[in-house]
């Protein structure tokens, strides 16, 4: 083989790899809430979150969920499943005459202000990203 030969062959192994990255990265990245909104039916939305129809136990549903995207922390409480992300909370549980219903709710919209702090370790509140230091705030964290 000529060397210009296997120059051309090392560019096109380059941008193989390169792009073979590029589209694993882009697999990595999964979103809760479209996952959630595609497997589930909504049946409520309002400021605070979006609601969506299961069927099964909290936690056969709360398992599902967790399975696409592993939690940053999880945890029960009379009867429901509690599942945070970065982003949002996932509450798996009975909501009025639905046995079982999914709620998604950003973290601005409760978490911050505590309304999931007896949840324990991982459900504790903290100050935004850009808050007192630039810390997020939470257990140890600047408030």
């Amino acid at each position: 083989m000529s060397r210009n030969r296997l120059f051309v062959i090392a560019l096109v192994l380059a941008i193989t790899s390169f792009t073979t990255l590029i589209f694993g990265i882009s697999l990595q990245h999964k979103d809760i809430r479209a996952f959630i909104a595609s497997h589930y039916s909504e049946y409520v939305h309002d400021a605070g979150g979006t609601r969506y129809l299961c069927t099964g136990s909290s936690t056969q549903v709360a398992d599902t969920i967790a399975g696409y995207q592993q939690p940053a922390a999880r945890a029960s409480s009379a009867g429901s499943q509690y599942l945070r992300y970065d982003d949002v909370i996932v509450t798996v549980g009975p909501d009025g005459p639905h046995t079982c219903s999914v709620r998604v709710e950003d973290l601005a919209a409760g978490y911050s202000h505590g309304a999931f702090i007896f949840l324990g370790p991982g459900f504790y509140p903290g100050s935004p990203a850009r808050g007192a230091g630039g810390s997020t705030g939470g257990p140890g964290g600047a408030k």
